[in-house]
């Protein structure tokens, strides 16, 4: 399977549904193959430190952007 961009595979998951939001579990059953095992630990600590049980489309792509989960 060919890997996609983190943003595009997390646009194919949600769909392009701004509304929807998944939970840690979701993700990683949907991520799963598109991604790289070390992008897919990195999006889900990014989501597990937010607190929140679930994430939109639009904050999951947020936590992607920020500096310190790239740790720079």
């Amino acid at each position: 399977m060919t890997q996609l961009t983190t943003q595009e595979a997390l646009a194919e998951l949600y769909d392009h549904d701004l509304d929807a939001h998944f939970d840690t579990h979701q993700l990683r059953e949907g991520l799963t193959g598109a991604v790289s095992p070390a992008e897919l630990d990195r999006i889900l600590r990014a989501v597990e430190a937010t607190g929140d049980k679930t994430v939109s489309y639009e904050t999951a792509i947020a936590l992607l952007e920020t500096p310190e989960d790239r740790g720079q």
